[in-house]
């Protein structure tokens, strides 16, 4: 059995990839696939991780009611599950001078709690800038000195977080993306993540271009789609920059950066350092990066 599981990172998803298939769970099911409700799995699963960590036993009735609950039952070939916590809350992204420092001891317990040999773990990444700006909001943190517990923009490095992940879970298989490319690639990761064809329609698969073009464009962009349907993945993205180029609202991807000295230059720098770090990503064993075609 396969087992999907969404791990965040924080500020990147607010739910909205778990909301939107779930959206599709019905339809998804008849194929054997598993959306279940995330009230389902998330609190105990992050109470079983809480016992390993302090280096308890296992709840086995806990675990087995967990495992029923998403749907490990004959006649499911996959299910898809989502917990960014699993990374480690909001508030403890960075500890100890490390971003996500407890994170790949967490996916290994989880990897021994999920009875599957084909663990296939989806992460975002974004710049991180942005990623600071909007973690720091979300984490409800006292200082922002507090947050980042001594970690300097220009030392978050993904590969080198995803690196850790890889090395305590190496059966598993990874696939990451950029939030930056959330608008051309929402649709295909909603096949990717359910597991299906890539020419399979999916409710909700237009809902991120809704929100960042205008009324009239979005119209008219459905309108395309519908008369014009894109035979292949790089056809549909060539269609969504040409509706974006022409109709995206610019305060809709725009995010006010108010963050303690901060300055263009850092932000220049920063984002140069990112930039080179998404092909190290991408040489990662076990690690396939997701792009624009």
């Amino acid at each position: 059995m396969q087992i999907a599981l969404h791990i965040g990172a924080h500020g990147t998803d607010n739910d909205r990839l778990i909301q939107c298939l779930s959206a599709n769970a019905d339809r998804l099911e008849i194929a054997g696939i598993s959306v279940p409700q995330v009230n389902d799995y998330r609190k105990p699963m992050l109470d079983l991780l809480t016992d390993l960590m302090k280096g308890e036993s296992v709840n086995q009735r806990l675990r087995d009611k967990m495992l029923k609950d998403i749907g490990m039952r004959a006649g499911t070939d996959r299910i898809v599950l989502s917990h960014e916590n699993i990374l480690g809350r909001a508030h403890r992204i960075f500890e100890r001078g490390k971003l996500y420092p407890i994170a790949p001891k967490r996916l290994a317990d989880i990897n021994g709690l999920l009875p599957t040999n084909d663990l296939q773990v989806y992460l975002c990444i974004r710049n991180p800038v942005t990623f600071i700006a909007e973690t720091y909001r979300l984490s409800g943190s006292n200082s922002f000195a507090e947050f980042v517990d001594g970690v300097r923009l220009a030392d978050v490095r993904w590969s080198d977080m995803i690196e850790h992940l890889v090395t305590a879970v190496p059966q598993a298989n990874f696939t990451v993306w950029c939030y930056e490319d959330l608008p051309l690639l929402w649709g295909d990761l909603l096949r990717e993540i359910a597991g299906v064809e890539a020419d399979t329609q999916m409710a909700g698969e237009f809902d991120i271009l809704r929100e960042i073009m205008t009324k009239e464009g979005f119209a008219r962009f459905s309108s395309y789609i519908e008369t014009r349907p894109p035979q292949t993945e790089a056809q549909r993205q060539r269609i969504i920059t040409a509706f974006l180029d022409k109709f995206a609202r610019e305060e809709a991807l725009e995010l006010e950066l108010d963050l303690p000295g901060l300055t263009q230059e850092i932000v220049d720098r920063v984002t140069a350092d990112y930039e080179a770090d998404i092909p190290r990503v991408a040489e990662l064993p076990s690690v396939r990066l997701l792009q624009p075609l």
